[in-house]
């Protein structure tokens, strides 16, 4: 076999491709590939890794398709069915990890076990994450799948606290008890600015607390409610801003922001419109990372946003994360009302709680 000049260009470029397309796959273990990865166009390439194993399998036909024609013609084509191989192969390695984060859904969850006004059950706290586009996905829509799933913590980004009022009325009419938190955010304001986050009084008392240690540090839209007694773990509700080309170190600012209280509350839950995905939070590389309770319940790999496209070529930007304490036991992605986000529900279990069954 002869190596001609050509060949080695050829060969040099396919293992740049290669290792480029290895990269995509982990980005945040190499530090300019995170970086890379939190930067304006890419920020938007890795947050549909379905989309990353579409591209790759294509390629891998054109270059297979390649590999035939100068095989047929040429009596070559070697590069292009190694690089078809290896493009199939990196294809398998992000399938797998959307696999092993969850794909498949249910409509609804099991019956609570979790907290009720009369038994603490196995201590299961069932979270409903719905970013509502202004009440797109309206009051009694919401209150069926409350009320369906027993959810116990609602958060609700792009909410009006008008909204959030009516939302808690309707619930008391179905015998559901709820204390509101919000943005405290003007009527004559943008909902896109406005987040609610509902408690269930069968949790106990909540009071309103301040979500960051020092605001001056972030901008982004949360609320926080903190157990008045100190029993018991603290909610937050989020809606860092998306990013984009002028915006995006402000976005970078308010997800590490957002991120970092897993390391700062041990007792935390969190759920919210993120606008931003494991990914992204592996790739900004902090000493502690919250635990992705809707990868526990098998569902983080199934995306919220947009909801015109199916769940498996969605991006999975809204998110239900915990600082350690509860892990997802059951989840589900739903999809209700005129909203552009589908819902997250995830049911969590105090850690020990099984193993103690």
């Amino acid at each position: 076999m002869r190596i001609t000049p050509m060949k080695i260009v050829w060969g040099v470029l396919a293992a740049v491709v290669v290792a480029v397309a290895l990269a995509s796959v982990r980005p945040s273990v190499i530090p300019q590939a995170a970086e890379l990865s939190l930067t304006y166009p890419w920020v938007a390439v890795v947050a549909v890794r379905s989309w990353i194993v579409l591209v790759l399998l294509g390629a891998a036909l054109f270059f297979l398709i390649i590999g035939v024609i100068r095989r047929v013609m040429l009596g070559r084509g070697r590069i292009a069915f190694t690089l078809a191989l290896a493009l199939v192969a990196i294809a398998g390695l992000h399938g797998a990890t959307l696999f092993s984060r969850g794909i498949s859904n249910v409509e609804s969850l099991a019956p609570d076990p979790g907290i009720t006004s009369i038994s603490e059950g196995d201590g299961s706290i069932t979270v409903l994450e719905y970013n509502t586009l202004g009440s797109s996905t309206g009051v009694r829509e919401l209150a069926d799948l409350i009320e369906g799933n027993g959810v116990d913590v609602v958060a609700l980004p792009e909410t009006s606290t008008q909204a959030g009022t009516e939302l808690v009325q309707e619930l008391a009419t179905r015998g559901l008890e709820f204390q509101r938190f919000d943005t405290d955010t003007s009527e004559y304001s943008s909902d896109y600015q406005s987040t609610v986050l509902l408690v269930s009084a069968e949790l106990g008392e909540y009071a309103a607390s301040t979500p960051f240690a020092d605001a001056s540090t972030t901008t982004a839209p949360a609320v926080l409610a903190v157990p008045v007694d100190g029993e018991g773990p603290s909610f937050m509700a989020v809606h860092p801003i998306a990013p984009s080309a002028e915006k995006i170190e402000t976005w970078r600012a308010e997800i590490e922001s957002v991120y970092r209280l897993c390391e700062e509350d041990s007792n935390l839950i969190i759920a919210g419109d993120f606008n931003s995905t494991a990914d992204h939070e592996a790739a900004l590389r902090l000493p502690v990372r919250c635990t992705d309770a809707g990868a526990q319940a098998k569902v983080a790999g199934l995306g919220t946003w947009p909801s015109r496209l199916p769940a498996w070529l969605s991006s999975p930007i809204d998110r239900v994360l915990t600082s350690g304490g509860y892990e997802g036991t059951e989840g589900a992605v739903v999809s209700v009302g005129r909203s552009d986000h589908r819902g997250l529900l995830v049911r969590l279990t105090p850690r020990g709680k099984d193993d103690a069954n």
